[in-house]
């Protein structure tokens, strides 16, 4: 498990970054396996910040498994499949960031109720 964050933190934090930089904000604090959001960002901007990797690592999974489908010889269907699997673990990384978001907008809604 180690290996696999060391391999896939790096990138998913780097998106986490680029998104606050995209919105105009800082982290508070960053390391290679974390990056700690302001807490007063607005609900769509959490959400956009957040689920940048989300959106990132499986839009590149989706794609890779398109060509693999696609392949039209077995170098490339083997390329395109590892692609997938790589692909697919860093997707696999974002889970907890879409249960955070899940979370965040659960708690938007019973609030205003």
């Amino acid at each position: 498990m180690l290996i696999l964050t060391r391999i896939f933190g790096p990138p998913h934090e780097a998106l986490h970054l680029l998104a606050l930089w995209l919105i105009g904000r800082r982290a508070v604090a960053v390391s290679w396996t974390h990056v700690d959001i302001p807490d007063d960002l607005t609900t769509r901007q959490y959400v956009f910040v957040a689920g940048l990797p989300a959106l990132v690592f499986w839009s590149m999974t989706v794609l890779a498994l398109l060509a693999a489908v696609n392949a039209p010889d077995g170098g490339r269907l083997a390329l395109a499949l590892a692609a997938t699997l790589v692909f697919g673990l860093a997707a696999y990384g974002t889970l907890g960031d879409l249960h955070l978001i899940l979370l965040r907008l659960t708690e938007d809604r019973t609030d205003a109720s």
